[in-house]
């Protein structure tokens, strides 16, 4: 099963001799190893809201609190900028990004396209493991209880199954990325007391999605999957302007 989306990672405390062996020549820890868990903590914080949007990062007091040095963290911040969840402004310091519905628009445009052909593929060619596993997920991602994390790993997976090694690859890269954003926008709208997952929402989409793959409703998978993800940015979007206006 793929991964969960968001982590379990330590939040405090860099990585000990017991659990990273890679270390430099003379002894000290690997730089990337160290940077790497400096970038998998301060993510998992923003995207929990630990780290709220507009929260300064201050290099010295995060390396303080991880146990690592500033170079660490720096190389996380920035790459954490790449991933548009890090705005740096010069003379000011480094930023937790605010999405704007603007951002919320672009990442729904281009997921949109991507999903609607995973959709479409893997219909025509879905194996009856894959089937129950698509299942599985769509159930968990439609729960009263599901989480954000729960959405993402459907639509992942769904991705990654399509056969289309770009694709698989681009969950990877871009679409992992989107989809950080996406968590990260609804999470900005949830934190703000706008119950975002509860109102305005279809219990069913993801089912309804896993359905028609799984009869293999090539076109009716694509064309619903296009719909939720085209509804899904029209209620954050309002719901993000409405953020904006308080």
């Amino acid at each position: 099963m793929y991964p969960r989306f968001v982590q379990s990672l330590p939040t405090r405390g860099a990585p000990t001799n017991s659990n990273l062996k890679e270390q430099s020549p003379d002894g000290r820890y690997n730089g990337d190893r160290l940077a790497d868990f400096a970038y998998k903590t301060v993510r998992k914080q923003i995207l929990e809201g630990t780290l709220c949007p507009g929260e300064q990062l201050i290099e010295t007091q995060l390396a303080d609190r991880l146990g690592v040095s500033r170079t660490p963290v720096r190389n996380a911040l920035t790459r954490l900028e790449r991933e548009k969840l890090v705005t740096s402004i010069p003379n000011k310091g480094s930023f937790v990004a605010s999405l704007s519905p603007v951002d919320v628009a672009e990442i729904y445009d281009v997921r949109e396209v991507i999903e609607g052909l995973a959709a479409r593929l893997l219909a025509r060619r879905i194996t009856r493991g894959e089937s129950d596993l698509l299942r599985e997920l769509a159930a968990r991602a439609d729960s009263p209880s599901a989480t954000l994390d729960d959405d993402a790993e459907f639509h992942s997976v769904l991705i990654r199954m399509s056969g289309n090694k770009l694709l698989a690859d681009l969950v990877d890269t871009f679409c992992l990325h989107a989809l950080t954003l996406d968590v990260r926008s609804r999470q900005m709208v949830t934190s703000g007391d706008v119950e975002i997952l509860q109102t305005d929402r279809d219990m069913d989409a993801h089912r309804t999605v896993a359905e028609k793959i799984i009869r293999g409703d090539a076109k009716g998978a694509e064309e619903s999957i296009k719909y939720y993800i085209r509804r899904g940015r029209n209620i954050l979007i309002k719901a993000l302007m409405g953020l904006d206006e308080d």
